[in-house]
């Protein structure tokens, strides 16, 4: 038979079980005093439509601590559940689940949450993080992004499951958990939720899971957060998702194939991605722009771009991607290398003696003019020079005018795709 439970005060609760609960006007549950050896539960078993019934205002439960938990028995139900989180201090910020393919076997879903012992000075949420997280490091080599991160975890645990629901998440967050508090940085309407992966101890904001949902600032609700089941790990925070990379990097291959160099690239989704820019290097220390392609701005689709190199140096060439936003981020992939690719181009070559003096010797299917540009070791521009080459082999000699004596990266280009790049190094300024 169902229960209906009426409360209208404070009660501490260490393990008890309800079909269905029901807060009255005020009505608050508080969870308190579980350990990880002995957590403490508030179970609904098999629940109806509506497990917990609201009525009125100023009710919740509050658990505030990782072990004092209210479990949802919910096995392969399809049943939304809306938890009336409150917090210590007895704010309503309620968290609904609400499974969009249900799960398979007799599982349950386990809620409760971590926050600090003073809310101001909790910024650093590296000082009391939940069981399962290792770290609060986020890319590029922040090792605690807890000034970007709201001071409080979520923990949603799908348990005992064979395979865990995909559910849609709706976070409601308190103003002063993302305030200054000694230390956060937050941009507000930055704010997404993120999760942590426990088989990899990595929060994942670039490899495989961004921060994600949509924002409200008005109602302040982070929602819309789709979990699918290799993604449904337990412990959730809101971050600022300005320091995440804005793409979602699958692969990155750099190939010769057909004696043409040929970049492969493929992002899972994207947000806010202008375009990206491909760049090349004879050293792997500096780079210089050989080409861009456009990004897709904000997508969740799988998209793949290529892109030919016309470089044709022999040895090693180390190329990478360089990916900025619409707001002027920039982030970088990973380095790749190719060795001897392009040998039908073999005949293209700069040389230089150490001296003002460079040679060109460039193999031109067609006539029409080149443009040689001299890079410093910033990658600034410090020369260009525009000459003439007819079809087949031409000997170009030119003499350098704004150079002293350092290192320098000397590029052709043709009809504005490079066809040679090199490291010339200038140490007589007298000839």
């Amino acid at each position: 038979m169902k229960k209906i439970f009426f409360i209208h005060f404070y009660i501490l609760f260490s393990s008890l079980t309800f079909a269905q609960l029901y807060l009255n006007s005020g009505g608050k549950i508080r969870i308190e005093g579980g350990t990880s050896a002995n957590p403490v539960f508030v179970v609904l078993n098999s629940p109806p439509a509506t497990p917990i019934v609201t009525n009125g205002t100023g009710n919740g439960i509050i658990m505030e601590a990782e072990f004092n938990r209210l479990q949802y028995n919910l096995g392969t139900a399809s049943t939304a559940i809306t938890v009336p989180y409150m917090s210590l201090t007895l704010e309503s910020i309620p968290l609904t689940l609400a499974p969009t393919a249900l799960g398979v076997g007799a599982g349950n879903i386990r809620f409760s949450a971590k926050v600090p012992p003073t809310r101001a000075t909790g910024f650093d949420n590296f000082t009391y993080m939940p069981s399962d997280v290792t770290n609060m490091s986020a890319l590029p080599n922040v090792t605690n992004n807890s000034a970007k991160t709201i001071d409080r975890f979520w923990i949603i645990d799908a348990n005992a499951y064979t395979t865990k629901p995909t559910v849609n998440l709706t976070f409601t967050y308190i103003d002063a958990e993302h305030a200054v508090n000694g230390g956060n940085t937050i941009t507000e309407v930055n704010l997404r939720a993120q999760r942590f992966n426990s088989s990899i101890n990595d929060w994942g904001g670039y490899v495989e899971y961004l921060p994600t949902g949509t924002i409200d600032i008005g109602a302040n609700t982070v929602s819309g957060v789709a979990v699918t089941p290799s993604n449904f790990f337990k412990s959730w925070t809101l971050n600022d998702n300005s320091i995440v990379l804005p793409i979602e990097l699958i692969n990155f291959d750099v190939n010769c194939i057909n004696n043409q160099t040929t970049l492969k690239w493929c992002t899972s989704n994207e947000t806010n991605n202008h375009y990206f820019t491909i760049e090349h290097s004879i050293d792997g220390n500096q780079f210089v722009d050989i080409g861009n392609l456009l990004g897709q701005g904000t997508t969740n689709s799988k998209h793949c771009y290529h892109f030919i190199s016309p470089i044709s140096n022999s040895g090693i060439n180390y190329f990478r991607i360089k990916q900025t936003d619409y707001d002027g981020k920039i982030s970088y992939s990973n380095i790749k290398t190719v060795s001897d690719c392009g040998k039908n181009n073999s005949q293209n070559a700069i040389t230089n003696d150490g001296t003002k003096q460079v040679g060109l010797i460039i193999n031109s299917e067609t006539d029409g003019p080149i443009d040689f540009f001299v890079y410093n070791s910033l990658g600034q521009i410090i020369e260009v020079k525009q000459l003439t080459v007819t079809q087949g082999n031409n000997h170009l000699k030119l003499r350098l005018e704004n150079v002293a004596e350092a290192m320098y990266y000397a590029s052709v280009f043709k009809q504005g795709q490079l066809i040679i790049s090199k490291k010339i190094l200038i140490t007589n300024l007298n000839d």
